[in-house]
């Protein structure tokens, strides 16, 4: 009977464990989302490092075209 408790145990400290590792590698590998990759008028499909522009053009990492930033809030409204 103390065999079977002290496996249980270990059983669920190691799920603990693991559980706590997945939730912190999950957030590591979030990317930042300020920089101008995310926040500009005009981003990169890929969302390179540095790109991103207030007029269209392209990506000066991937060459891909940018497009609109359907993210982003446009604070200018017409009444």
């Amino acid at each position: 009977m103390r065999f079977k408790s002290i496996l249980l145990l270990s059983l669920v400290y190691f799920a603990a464990v693991s559980c706590q590792v997945q939730s912190k590698k999950a957030k590591e590998e979030m990317p930042d989302k300020n920089g101008p990759e995310y926040s500009s008028a005009y981003i990169c499909p890929m969302h390179c490092k540095g790109s991103g522009s207030d007029k269209p053009g392209t990506c000066p990492v991937c060459q891909m075209d940018y497009e609109p930033n359907e993210d982003l809030i446009q604070t200018d409204s017409i009444h």
